[in-house]
């Protein structure tokens, strides 16, 4: 009997000891991750997970395209479509970083438009980002600014001859937007956000070869979410 009491208050004061030792790591701990699991390593500082090399891929929504101009036949234009992208990018420092992305979503032209079909709506962009210290080491929300590329494009069939053919038309682009990393470890975050794209496809390739095209300037909006690799 005594060495059953004896063996539950040595238990006790075991799971008392683990206690006491997880509230005084606890309290010590601040707004950072520690680098490793050696209790002497240096604790990684909340800018420290900006810096460096960022691969991701995400999953967006993009908002439907209307062109017009004078070598437009009235307007053309595309409905909400969903696509996916990836991303890399390299933080020089905590605030500043620059990145490349190239993303696709498919949408299909709004009713009544000629030619009508599924498009490839394509964006390839390379930027800056800024963040913006709020004082927190895990959801660090930033702004973005890019210069790049889009398309819109598609194999369409003319009505009248029933012949297939590429119909496409791309153009610069300048886009703008803002977003929010939040870090589930030093290693791995996700990442959230809306850009809004402008410039002008004056760019056609279609049955009468590739040409320039005059058109209006026009938008396009992406609502982004992924997940980012901080090797």
């Amino acid at each position: 009997m005594k060495r059953t009491l004896g063996r539950l208050a040595a238990a006790a004061l075991a799971i008392v000891a683990v206690s006491v030792a997880s509230e005084t790591a606890t309290a010590q701990s601040t707004k950072v991750w520690k680098a490793s699991a050696k209790p002497a390593a240096k604790p990684v500082e909340a800018g420290d997970l900006t810096r460096g090399l960022t691969l991701g891929a995400y999953a967006m929504a993009a908002g439907g395209v209307q062109i017009t101009g004078p070598d437009i036949d009235g307007d053309f234009s595309t409905n909400l479509g969903e696509g996916l992208g990836v991303t890399a990018g390299y933080g020089f420092n905590r605030i500043f970083s620059a990145f490349v992305s190239l993303d696709l979503a498919k949408q299909e032209t709004a009713q009544g438009i000629y030619p009508a079909g599924s498009y490839g709506l394509v964006h390839f962009e390379i930027g800056g980002r800024a963040n913006i210290p709020i004082g927190s080491p895990k959801a660090i929300p930033y702004v973005s600014a890019s210069v790049g590329r889009r398309a819109l494009a598609a194999r369409v069939t003319d009505l009248d001859t029933g012949q297939q053919f590429d119909d496409a038309m791309s153009g610069t682009m300048y886009a703008f937007g803002g977003g929010m990393q939040y870090f589930l470890s030093p290693r791995l975050s996700l990442d959230g956000g809306v850009e809004l794209g402008m410039g002008s496809f004056d760019h056609a390739k279609s049955l009468d070869g590739d040409h320039p095209i005059q058109v209006n300037s026009s938008s396009t909006s992406r609502l982004r979410f992924g997940v980012n690799w901080h090797p």
